[in-house]
């Protein structure tokens, strides 16, 4: 692999999906597959993951695409993980729209669409 972008970014994909595994998770690096891109991290199958490993932070367009991946893999939540410039993985980012983030507590939670404990 000769684009010095393209190895950054296939890097920190695979940092992620070994943090990710560190924890218990079975998380790997997914192949880019084109229009029906389905993340850059598999084995999480609630969850599309966009990484991103840029000096710039597009917050807009990383949840954009982040959801378009979860449309394409038909699941719940679309993410993105963004590198922090000089700092551990660790330190990364995680990004999702409202919406989002709010169905994840919905689901955390149990609760139904009036904010009550499901019983």
């Amino acid at each position: 692999m000769s684009n010095p972008s393209k190895q950054k970014g296939t890097r920190f994909e695979t940092e992620i999906a070994n943090f990710l595994r560190a924890s218990g998770f079975d998380t790997w690096r997914m192949a880019q597959t084109g229009h029906d891109d389905q993340g850059d991290i598999g084995g999480l199958r609630d969850f599309a993951i966009e990484a991103r490993n840029r000096k710039r932070l597009e917050l807009a367009k990383n949840v954009d695409d982040a959801n378009d991946r979860a449309r394409a893999k038909g699941c719940r939540y679309g993410v993105t993980i963004m590198k922090r410039v000089s700092r551990p993985i660790e330190d990364s980012y995680v990004c999702m729209d409202l919406a989002t983030f709010n169905e994840l507590l919905l689901h955390l939670y149990d609760m139904d669409d009036s904010g009550f404990c499901a019983t």
